[in-house]
């Protein structure tokens, strides 16, 4: 009996003085009513950055959900924002600024036009600001590749752009039809890089997923992959692993994808959401937002989920 008692109390204080287990952290609420976050870049911190149709960049404290404003709306000329990419490699955080005059509200101070804008990540002052070139570009998305260059999709047409540093303008780096949705050349969204340098770029209209491989710094065959499943609306895309990504599908899933060669495996994380658009990682879980967009570009009855907000998501299904 004085034995197991002993050990009985040694137990107790042993489980007393035991760290508690970390919570994970819950979703943030993403302050505007007019916000539509787009797009989300998160760092390993745990600091996410979150791009705003409304204009503006917010930054967000995933521990601890306090989200500040980052950028102002108009800042730099920035206006109607899709992707934001976090660039750690060159201490910037980019986005893609839009203007679509016939279906937004004029953000004030913003460049007409479409334009990548990079803002210091330590200040959040403006340091690069591009145009994209040709007619009707749309910038979307961008990746850092393993060359150190960032890598921008032009939704308006099948294209990917190219920014070294230093460069004062954007260049084509790959144009092929075969990028096009249903031959109108345009819907090409979401990027990321493989573990072995490859690109890998969705298209947010035909649902297609391709691979670009990489012959240095410049583009390689392009193989469209078989996908397990089909992709409704691909849109933002992140690497999870190796060969591992996160995709927002804006029909209503976060999904995981895993590729095998030619072949994609596609494995629903989460669904019944309201039109996600973004994802990245962070904190040992996948993130999305929900842009809503069709309440912006097919106004007239879509309903909007307030608060918009930042959410977690197992990243295994």
């Amino acid at each position: 009996m004085p034995g197991t008692y002993a050990l009985a109390v040694a137990s107790l204080v042993l489980v007393a003085a035991a760290p508690p287990a970390l919570a994970r952290p819950g979703p943030v609420v993403l302050p505007g009513a007019h916000l539509h976050p787009e797009s989300v870049s998160i760092t390993p911190d745990g600091t996410a950055w979150v791009s705003s149709m409304g204009g503006g960049i917010l930054k967000a404290n995933l521990r601890t959900g306090k989200v500040t404003q980052f950028v102002g709306p108009g800042a730099f000329g920035s206006g109607a924002q899709f992707g934001i990419l976090a660039d750690r490699r060159h201490g910037i955080v980019w986005t893609c600024s839009n203007a679509f005059p016939a279906v937004l509200p004029s953000v004030a101070g913003a460049d007409p036009g479409h334009w990548l804008k990079g803002f210091d990540m330590r200040t959040g002052k403006g340091k690069v600001s591009l145009a994209l070139p040709g007619q009707k570009p749309v910038c979307n998305d961008m990746a850092v590749g393993p060359d150190g260059a960032l890598y921008v999709t032009d939704t308006g047409q099948p294209r990917i752009l190219r920014w070294v540093p230093g460069a004062s303008a954007l260049a084509v780096w790959l144009e092929d039809p075969v990028l096009g949705a249903n031959g109108t050349g345009g819907g090409i969204d979401g990027i990321a890089f493989a573990a072995d340098g490859s690109m890998l770029v969705n298209n947010v209209r035909s649902g297609a997923l391709f691979r670009v491989a990489m012959a240095g710094s410049k583009p390689g065959a392009v193989t469209q992959l078989t996908l397990s499943r089909p992709l409704a609306n691909p849109d933002g895309m992140r690497p999870i692993a190796a060969n591992a990504f996160i995709l927002a599908e804006g029909a209503g899933k976060v999904s995981r994808l895993t590729l095998d060669g030619d072949k994609v495996t596609v494995t629903t994380l989460a669904e019944g959401i309201d039109q996600p658009t973004g994802v990245d990682v962070g904190l040992g879980q996948g993130w999305y937002v929900q842009g809503q967009l069709s309440a912006i570009f097919r106004p007239g009855g879509a309903r909007v989920e307030l608060p918009f907000r930042l959410v977690p998501v197992s990243l295994k299904p």
